[in-house]
């Protein structure tokens, strides 16, 4: 019995000793309460926005229109970008020419005949044209051919013996003293005559005649011809580029 109430002594002892070094809570740890499920709350009773398959149908809908719309504007935009890549050769692949003045129809027509036998499609045209002869130096005013002939004896006592009497549907009895290629000869006459007190006048003189040109054209890929002779240039006879005719 003494054991037993020694033992009983010894353990409220150890208890007072335990609770006087540690707290309370460290001996006795409260258990946490774990919180209750919580209450299911249906979708009607909740501040939820409930989509209907209609609605979600529509927007799938309208993203695909805009999805193809999407796609043919690039499949435009790439189809006038290949346009503009692969283009069709449209250049005129003809090089063309006009050679002339050419004075005289026969020499038109055997110059015409060079290209043409070298397989150049040629046309032969005509044209009237005023052709410049020079300066004409004169004495005009006269009433009468008596008069002119008058008037070149009086020259031709002063030195001046190159004369001829001359007619044209505007004037008549015109005493012409020469017709100068080069306008300071001319020039130079007139002054000596007027030094002498006679009116005299000069003025530029052309001629009427049928002037002849020839167009040529040929391919662009081959060498271009040039098929005139020295004789040719010598007499003013060019071949000059020109733009081809619509053909």
């Amino acid at each position: 019995m003494k054991v037993f109430f020694g033992l009983l002594l010894i353990a409220n002892i150890a208890f007072a000793l335990a609770q006087w070094l540690l707290p309370y809570d460290q001996i006795f740890v409260e258990q946490k309460k774990v919180p209750a499920a919580e209450q299911l709350q249906m979708l009607t009773d909740a501040d939820t926005q409930v989509v209907s398959e209609a609605e979600v149908v529509a927007e799938v809908e309208a993203e695909t229109d805009a999805l193809d719309q999407a796609v043919a504007r690039v499949e435009k935009e790439a189809e006038a970008q290949r346009s503009q890549l692969v283009t069709e050769d449209n250049s005129d692949k003809r090089v063309c020419y006009t050679i002339g003045p050419i004075k005289d129809k026969a020499r038109a027509i055997e110059i015409s005949g060079r290209y043409s036998g070298r397989k150049v499609v040629t046309a032969l045209k005509s044209s009237l044209e005023k052709e410049y002869q020079g300066v004409m130096v004169y004495i005009d005013g006269h009433k009468s051919r008596a008069a002119a002939v008058k008037t070149a004896s009086r020259l031709a006592s002063r030195g001046i013996t190159d004369h001829i009497i001359v007619n044209n549907s505007s004037k008549s009895n015109i005493l012409s003293l020469g017709v100068f290629g080069l306008k300071r000869n001319a020039d130079r006459l007139k002054a000596r005559v007027e030094r002498m007190d006679f009116k005299v006048k000069s003025e530029a003189r052309y001629r009427e005649r049928t002037i002849y040109w020839l167009y040529a054209e040929q391919s662009s890929e081959s060498d271009i011809l040039q098929l005139l002779e020295s004789s040719d240039n010598e007499s003013g006879i060019s071949q000059i580029p020109t733009r081809c005719l619509p053909g």
